[in-house]
């Protein structure tokens, strides 16, 4: 049985090196045949070829059982035994016939370790103790059979070839084969060094794998936790965005409240306060008294319409209902119109308003909202433009940008640095009184920014308390 059973495609393979050199060894014999025949040594050459023959004819046999898978065990004994043996019949038969001093030659000491090395192929000590015993017997054999025909002088002469040298190449002999009786347990202890070392490289190829495995699953469950980590974050910036529109509806919502419950309530209350004084005491009414009232009775349902009339226009852009219709117009013609609505008011502080938009200005815009920006921005500039004073209305087309650029500038008393950043704010928008105490909601910037914004364009406000304030916006412009 040989040393482990993995060994064993190992000890098929040194069975066939043997195989192998045995070819060699029928080479050489065959050589020898050849020069014993030419020297007419045909004895030795008979000898010769029968031992080339029977190392072919057992060459083939192994050559059959290895294609057939047959290889048994046992083969391996008797091919060392039938090259051993073979070897030595040879050698002896070279004594016999050509000189009896072959059985003590160099080349016999050398030919007989070569033969015990080939053992070691087999990774099998018995195997291989076996061939030292075999080995051992052979040589000193064939040695002592042809001792008595030695010439006592070359014993004398030559150390190696008597007894005593015969001994000594045994004990050599011996020994290399002690030698190679450990190269099967240093193989082995290689072969377990080997095998120690690959199972400790899988096993840290396994733990390497496995802690990859482990940190690709923290891995997925990291990216699976930002992933969770992001939604939340995104829903709370969606839960946080819906309590500021929350908040800024509930502002809106107490703003109009406050609009409806106190601005648009005042004129109703001066309109039903002076009808029913009239009704009370039109007979005893001077006509310029009755002047004066109606006066005020006109101003005052103006004033309500103008409130009323931006408070349907802030709910419709509220709730998305106001339609949005662009299309091309004149801009001056449609500035005309709106002064005509509010001369009233201008005429009644004696307002001068310069209307210097040229004729040839087209643009491309909702002409209800356009008109109604002018309408509210006018009336913002009388209502704070001082008795006498003047607005200045301009507009330029900007090459650039395709749009006209419209100013309303007024010299009235300013709009003060801290206000100018909660303009356009429903929450902390506060109206103002005008210079002749003119009430308003606020509403009307807010409707203003809103429409502008529609068209695509910017409000700007620039003001300085006591010199005026100056309101730029832009529109979609055609230019002619």
């Amino acid at each position: 049985m040989t040393l482990l059973n993995l060994y064993d495609d190992e000890a098929n393979h040194g069975e066939k090196v043997a195989l192998k050199f045995r070819w060699i060894l029928v080479a050489l014999v065959f050589s020898l045949i050849i020069i014993v025949t030419i020297k007419g040594d045909y004895k030795e050459a008979v000898v010769s070829a029968i031992i080339a023959s029977l190392f072919g004819i057992y060459n083939l046999f192994l050559i059959y059982l290895f294609r057939h898978g047959k290889v048994f065990h046992w083969v391996r004994y008797l091919s060392v035994s039938l090259d051993i043996g073979l070897v030595s019949v040879h050698i002896y038969s070279l004594s016999v016939f050509i000189s009896p001093f072959a059985v003590a030659t160099t080349a016999t000491i050398l030919l007989y370790p070569i033969m015990m090395f080939l053992s070691v192929l087999r990774y099998d000590k018995k195997l291989i103790i076996y061939t030292i015993v075999f080995t051992l017997f052979s040589f000193n054999l064939i040695y002592f059979l042809q001792y008595p025909n030695l010439d006592p002088v070359i014993l004398n002469q030559v150390i190696s070839t008597n007894p005593s040298g015969q001994i000594y190449k045994s004990i050599y002999l011996l020994f290399f084969g002690l030698l190679l009786l450990h190269i099967p347990n240093l193989v082995s202890r290689m072969v377990q060094r080997h095998t120690k070392i690959a199972e400790e490289k899988n096993q840290s190829e396994m733990r390497l794998t496995l802690e990859l495995k482990e940190n690709e699953y923290i891995e997925e469950k990291l990216q699976y936790a930002r992933l969770i980590n992001e939604q939340l974050n995104e829903k709370n910036e969606q839960i946080a965005f819906r309590n500021e529109k929350l908040k800024e509806m509930n502002a809106t919502k107490d703003r109009l409240f406050s609009i409806i419950g106190h601005d648009l309530k005042n004129p109703f209350t001066v309109l039903i306060s002076l009808s029913q004084m009239i009704k009370d005491d039109l007979e005893n009414l001077e006509t310029e008294d009755l002047r004066k009232s109606l006066s005020v009775i006109n101003s005052t349902s103006n004033q309500g319409f103008a409130l009323l009339d931006n408070l349907l226009d802030w709910a419709k852009t509220q709730t998305g209902e106001i339609i949005f219709a662009p299309a091309p117009f004149g801009l001056n013609k449609a500035v005309t119109e709106v002064l005509v609505q509010i001369g009233s008011l201008s005429e009644r502080k004696q307002v001068q308003i310069k209307n210097n938009i040229p004729d040839t200005n087209i643009i491309t815009a909702d002409r209800n909202m356009i008109q109604t920006i002018f309408r509210n921005l006018i009336s913002n500039a009388i209502k704070f433009s001082k008795p006498g004073g003047e607005v200045i209305l301009e507009a330029a087309l900007d090459q650039d940008i395709s749009k006209t650029v419209i100013t309303i500038t007024d010299h009235g008393v300013g709009i003060p640095e801290e206000n100018l950043a909660n303009l356009f704010d429903i929450k902390t928008h506060q109206s103002t009184k005008g210079t002749l105490q003119e009430s308003g909601t606020g509403l009307g910037l807010l409707i203003c920014k809103e429409f502008i914004e529609k068209h695509g364009g910017i409000i700007h406000v620039y003001s300085m308390t006591g010199e005026g304030t100056r309101i730029t916006f832009d529109v979609p412009s055609i230019s002619l």
